[in-house]
């Protein structure tokens, strides 16, 4: 029987196996890993476009990590695309458009699902604009913000 800190120990080790292949993900996608906390990855693209494919990779990518694996011992993300001005320093990303994406990747995403604030969506090209779905609205911090979601 597996303790509490067995099975802690377990998820983190599972966890940065997972970490160590998707930083070859996102970086053959154009993209960076900013810093990966507990459970989350921050990732930095250049725009809502390349973002979004990155997450189709990493996904991918997942789900080779995954197969063959227990449920236990498998990866899995749910993600928030968020797209404006941010502040870069080296080892962290700061702004509102982080923010909501954080908070719609952690705390409203489904595992597996992709959602989008509303400015990564009017970032994407027609190909995938097409591809957005209806989320219903979200409530932050007292505003209801807009949110869509990407089909796969």
């Amino acid at each position: 029987m597996r303790t509490l800190r067995d099975g802690i120990l377990h998820f983190l080790m599972v966890f940065e196996a997972a970490v160590r292949g998707a930083r070859a993900v996102v970086r053959r996608t154009g993209g960076a890993i900013v810093k990966a906390e507990a459970d989350s990855l921050l990732l930095m693209y250049g725009d809502a476009e390349r973002a979004c494919r990155g997450v189709f990779a990493l996904e991918a990518y997942l789900a080779g990590f995954n197969r063959g694996r227990p449920r236990d011992e498998q990866a899995r993300f749910s993600y928030g695309i968020g797209y404006g001005d941010v502040l870069d320093l080296d080892d962290d990303t700061f702004g509102p458009e982080v923010n909501l994406a954080s908070k719609i990747g952690e705390d409203v995403a489904k595992t597996g699902e992709i959602l989008l604030t509303d400015a990564a969506a009017r970032g994407l090209g027609a190909v995938l604009r097409r591809r957005l779905l209806p989320h219903a609205p979200v409530r932050l911090r007292g505003r209801t913000v807009t949110v869509h979601r990407l089909k796969a």
